[in-house]
């Protein structure tokens, strides 16, 4: 790992606001592309909350959009959304040393708004067909796969940003510099799986199989850049709304490193089976399991005594960042116990993942709530809208997890819509429940999109 650009340490685990010492203009773009990318696959989940309750599903135009909608609102949500906010967080500490190759953040900053656009406008493809793979999903159309490979460059280009940066930025401290530095060997390694994946892969299977097993390995290590991250942002959260705050630095070595072990365990997977094994498949379905949530489960659970001594301390100061705080957590909590309710495959496990990303989204808007007014823009974390923002997305989240999980145990399938014909009304409660959720969570996420607009819209000049 880089040295640090300074032998004294910031105490700070998070930018220094001070006159001339945040220089992160190009992480203030990673942060506004995924907000940018937040709210499409927002008006694509409309559809697939309206098609998954059944409300709508006669009309042919919910039919026939459900498929490409969910494709667009997974990959523009767990890729562009999540990786934006993750390569703003190596952009800032990757700030202190120039980069080896002129342009090189900008390029890939240019890759991914360019890819995201083109994966956008082809759910509007008459002739794309949209294959509902896992991790990955795909729309058969030339403009979805210039849109992933230009995701992908994008991503190789703020790697090379990151692991070839000779010093790393001190507004970050050692614990946290190991997180983010971890999380791009990571993203180094999920490429690796991908590309693997590729050349593996037997002429004879094609179609949405292909894709499930080409992006089954790498789609599992990514999680962990995500797992990584939202340690950070929950660490960075914690420092704002305390700056006394102080978690022990040698569980936060063992905590960072869970996720970096079991990405590096990978290659075992594609040395010791066939790609399109089952024994290949199972290796990374237990890999999440047993490594996946353990480390943010543990920080968690510390961080929970903290939450409960700050919940009548704010008076008003910065309760976004608790509101956001405690429910990316309770979330994500919530979201591992449904998992152990996993026994097969039905919409159980949507609701155990929607519990995970919800709760890692929760977390960056929380972190893009601190980062904000050092950015230059205007503070909003001490606003009502800001405040109740995380309460409502975060409430209905797990009213829609709830209601997915309920009707998995009527055996609800998992990627389809409607299907409520006949049912009991027990199923038809538990669909309502994640119906209205979803669009409780919807509508929190508008209100995220609005904050934020909001504050930069009334610039404001870091002081």
């Amino acid at each position: 790992m880089p040295k640090s650009s300074a032998a004294q340490h910031q105490v700070l685990p998070f930018p220094d606001p001070r006159p001339g010492m945040f220089t992160g203009y190009i992480a203030r773009w990673w942060m506004l592309l995924g907000v940018s990318a937040l709210a499409v696959p927002g008006l694509f989940a409309i559809v697939l909350v309206i098609a998954r309750g059944g409300s709508l599903t006669d009309m042919p135009v919910f039919a026939n959009m459900f498929t490409k909608a969910l494709v667009v609102h997974v990959d523009l949500l767990v890729l562009v959304w999540f990786l934006s906010m993750a390569f703003m967080l190596w952009s800032l500490i990757a700030s202190a040393s120039r980069s080896w190759l002129a342009y090189m953040e900008e390029a890939a900053l240019g890759c991914f708004a360019v890819g995201m656009l083109a994966i956008t406008l082809s759910a509007f493809d008459p002739n794309g067909e949209a294959l509902k793979s896992n991790y990955i999903p795909v729309i058969m159309s030339p403009l979805f796969f210039i849109g992933l490979s230009l995701l992908l460059s994008g991503m190789l280009l703020m790697l090379c940003r990151l692991l070839t940066a000779k010093h790393y930025s001190t507004w970050f401290n050692p614990p946290l510099q190991f997180a983010l530095f971890s999380s791009g060997l990571i993203g180094a390694m999920a490429l690796v799986c991908f590309i693997w994946s590729y050349f593996q892969m037997p002429p004879e299977i094609d179609g949405e199989q292909y894709y499930d097993m080409m992006f089954w390995g790498g789609g599992h290590v990514l999680q962990f850049i995500h797992t990584q991250c939202v340690m950070v942002c929950w660490l960075l959260l914690a420092h704002a709304l305390q700056p006394e705050f102080k978690f022990p630095e040698k569980p936060l070595y063992l905590l960072f490193g869970v996720g970096l072990v079991a990405a590096f365990a990978a290659p075992l997977a594609y040395v010791l089976y066939d790609v399109y094994s089952m024994e290949h498949r199972q290796f990374f379905t237990w890999q999440m399991i047993i490594a996946g949530g353990i480390a943010p489960a543990i920080m968690g659970l510390m961080l929970t005594p903290f939450l409960w001594k700050m919940r009548a301390r704010l008076a008003g100061q910065k309760n976004a960042l608790w509101s956001a705080l405690i429910m990316s957590v309770l979330l994500f909590l919530f979201g591992g116990f449904i998992g152990g309710m996993i026994r097969e495959e039905n919409v159980v496990v949507p609701a155990h993942y929607h519990g995970s990303i919800v709760a890692i989204t929760l977390a960056f808007m929380g972190a893009t709530y601190v980062l904000l007014p050092l950015f230059g823009y205007k503070d909003m974390s001490s606003t009502k809208l800001a405040y109740w923002q995380p309460i409502i997305c975060g409430i209905g989240q797990i009213m829609h997890v709830s209601g997915l999980a309920w009707s998995g145990g009527y055996g609800v399938l998992r990627k389809t819509p409607g299907g409520l014909s006949g049912a009991p009304l027990n199923l038809k409660i538990a669909m309502g429940v994640m119906e209205w959720g979803g669009l409780l969570a919807i509508i929190g996420g508008v209100m995220f999109i609005i904050v934020v607009w909001k504050s930069v819209r009334a610039k404001k000049t870091v002081a």
